[in-house]
């Protein structure tokens, strides 16, 4: 019987691919005519630009070189029906070419498309187009001269691309529809989905959680690797490397200060901790905008600056633990888009083993299929594969905080085992963990909350072993970096901020009226938590969304990257049920509250961009998860109805960190920032958009 059913779904999504999702092939079929274009003897006479890239080993022998950017070609009385635009490139400096197709037929003057050719990704040399009738003129205008032409050619069939994830998918649902409707078959899927336990001994339940978390770690990858690879690129910005050259630099030369040369303007300007005065004189960030880096007095992006020194007030930890022993091993240094990957993943793999230790230890009865999907939206929750999208060096310091956070959550769980706290040394890694964060990012202190909250929720008397397992190493990390704050900055308190070189014054932050930071505070809390995203039925359905604030640091308008509120992904809509939640309570009541103070403390410093919501969506996720799993059991009545809506809920929020990790990817190719591969991208645009032409 499901060989009859996988044969028939297999059928049905191969005719669909070959008829309905390559309908652009069938649309050539129909045209008039087909012929290529005759260029003038004045548009031939670009190859005379073709000296220069013959010299760097690219032949454009019978081609047509663009004379400089918004070329265009215009070709007048066609008179014909045109169905496709086919170009043959010979790609000169970059991997994409953006143009636009613009053309008059019977009902208009001027319609017009925009769309990319991309290198190696052959189907988006064919552009299908839907006139009105027949075609008058048209034109091809390229937005950059990346290219040299070799041809151009009218109506030339657009051949079929069978697109083996599109085929997958609907097959997938085909064939679960198809199951559905056998009544035997449909038992066995609610056996599964409701009433098949989790069994932490079963070796293939555990092997079905461990290929969860490969799939999880190959998109990671992916994403990394959609936007820089992992290199360290031309295309980089030159901030990018501030943990993987300048920090690992400075302490393998064992000095505080980054080995950069200070401008000799800001060694000789009047008022250097000015904004002000520094904005004037044109001394600030530059952010990799050629009109301020051909200026004598750029600086460098996200440096800090204090008494004739160069700093930066990124966490040292990460270079301490990877980036320094990377360079010392291998002589090389490590690309920072690496060590966002491997951060991010350590990050994803601790975040599941949490979900597993909290899933054994106080969830009982639970089903396997709630565990797995729970793990999956528990990822998309946490944000880690969108924020992993911008792979800036910002990232490196949050990626590796939350994957010491989430360590130190799990040692702590271990060390209470039934509820006494019988491995001072398992308290002791904890502890040290929760340090360590801080010393990544020194917001994380926060969580060391959860500390206390964990251990003594049921006041346990403590023991001098005990307390000193916990305040060793607090101490020896706050010691340190204390030494490292006043050595640099003259107060163990200031970590460099407050001497950034941007538009961004933190020196005058205390004089925004209480008006400002009030509205700063709540505009910051409804981003955060409630703002809805820009959805479309075109790829990729869901786009980046650009709010605006005033900055507590400055006083212009402040732009937020803010795709989605966390309360946007459906799965958190459960925790609107902690109140009544006894499993983990005051675990999750700790974490709650973590993550106000949050976000509390960035709009009181100037407000939040998106990555640093990913400080604390997952333990908001994980206590969503928690109530899903106490309500369903509470409500023995309604429980397969609660489960099919929790599970509804699992899939949206996939769908939409899918989509809205795509979307950041998307939208930081649109400014041109850095991206290196764009075709991973164009393959789910032709995946999933259905439509042939690139955007």
């Amino acid at each position: 019987m499901h060989r009859k059913f996988l044969l028939f779904a297999l059928l049905i999504s191969f005719f669909l691919e070959i008829t309905l999702f390559n309908y652009t092939h069938y649309a050539t079929l129909f045209t008039s005519e087909h012929f290529g274009i005759m260029y003038s003897e004045q548009e031939q006479s670009f190859i005379s630009n073709a000296q220069e890239y013959l010299l760097k080993g690219i032949s454009v022998q019978d081609s047509f070189l663009l004379p400089n950017q918004l070329s265009g070609f215009e070709f007048k009385n066609l008179n014909t029906e045109i169905a496709s635009i086919y170009i043959e490139p010979i790609f000169l400096q970059e991997n994409i070419q953006h143009l636009r197709i613009i053309w008059s037929d019977e009902e208009s003057l001027a319609r017009s498309i925009d769309v990319s050719i991309i290198k190696d990704l052959d189907f988006s040399n064919y552009i299908n187009i839907n006139p009105c009738g027949k075609v008058s003129n048209l034109t091809i205008a390229f937005a950059e001269n990346n290219i040299a032409i070799k041809q151009i050619e009218l109506n030339k069939e657009i051949p079929m691309a069978i697109m083996p994830i599109r085929l997958l998918i609907v097959f997938g649902i085909l064939f679960l529809l198809i199951c559905l409707k056998n009544v035997e078959t449909r038992e066995k899927i609610s056996w599964f989905s409701f009433d098949y336990l989790y069994d932490k001994t079963n070796f293939k339940q555990r092997a079905g959680f461990a290929i969860l978390i490969c799939s999880m770690l190959i998109f990671n990858f992916l994403v990394s690797y959609s936007a820089y690879g992992f290199k360290d690129n031309e295309l980089a910005a030159k901030c990018i490397k501030m943990y993987s050259h300048h920090m690992t630099d400075a302490l393998l030369k064992k000095q505080l200060h980054l080995p950069l040369e200070v401008p000799k303007a800001l060694l000789e300007a009047e008022r250097p901790y000015d904004n002000e005065y520094r904005e004037r004189k044109g001394l600030f960030i530059s952010w990799n905008s050629k009109s301020l880096d051909t200026l004598e007095n750029s600086i460098p992006g996200d440096r800090t600056y204090y008494k004739g020194k160069l700093y930066s007030y990124f966490g040292m930890v990460p270079v301490i633990i990877l980036f320094a022993p990377y360079k010392l091993i291998t002589g090389n240094y490590l690309p920072s888009s690496m060590g966002a990957f491997l951060f991010a993943s350590l990050a994803t793999v601790l975040l599941m083993l949490l979900w597993k230790q909290i899933a054994q230890n106080y969830l009982k009865k639970l089903s396997y299929f709630f565990f797995l999907i729970s793990g999956a939206a528990l990822y998309a929750c946490s944000l880690i594969p969108i924020v992993l999208a911008e792979n800036r060096f910002h990232i490196i310091a949050q990626f590796s905080m939350l994957a010491f956070v989430i360590f130190g959550l799990i040692m702590l769980l271990q060390a209470k085992e039934n509820g006494a706290i019988n491995r001072t040394s398992t308290l002791l890694i904890s502890s040290f963990s929760f340090a360590l964060a801080v010393g990544c990012r020194p917001s994380a202190l926060f969580w060391s909350i959860l500390i206390p909250v964990a251990l003594w929720d049921k006041r346990e008397e403590l023991n001098v072993s005990k307390i000193f397992a916990i305040i060793i190493p607090f101490a020896i990390v706050g010691s340190i970096l204390a030494w490292y704050n006043y050595v640099r900055f003259d107060s163990p308190f200031l970590f460099g901020d407050t001497y950034m070189i941007t538009k961004a014054n933190q020196i005058m932050l205390n004089n925004i009226s209480i008006i400002g930071k009030i509205h700063s505070f709540i505009k910051t809390f409804l981003f955060v938590l409630f703002n809805p995203p820009n959805l479309d039925l075109a790829f990729p359905f869901v786009t980046i969304k650009i709010s605006r604030i005033i900055s507590a640091k400055s006083s212009f308008m402040y732009d937020m990257e803010i795709i989605v509120g966390i309360f946007c992904f459906p799965l958190m809509w459960f925790l609107f049920y902690v109140s009544k939640i006894n499993i983990l309570r005051n675990l999750i009541f700790a974490g709650i509250f973590i993550s106000l103070l949050n976000i509390t403390t960035f709009a009181f410093t100037g407000g939040i961009v998106w990555r640093y919501t990913m400080d604390f969506a997952w333990i908001m996720a994980l206590g969503a998860l928690v109530c899903a799993f106490q309500l369903q059991e509470k409500e023995a009545a309604m429980r397969k109805i609660i489960l099919k809506i929790f599970y509804s809920c699992c899939i949206f929020t996939l769908l939409l960190a899918f989509f809205s990790t795509i979307s950041h990817i998307i939208g930081f190719n649109s400014v041109k920032i850095n991206i290196l591969d764009p075709k991973i991208i164009y393959y789910l645009a032709r995946t999933f958009g259905v439509i042939c032409n690139v955007p």
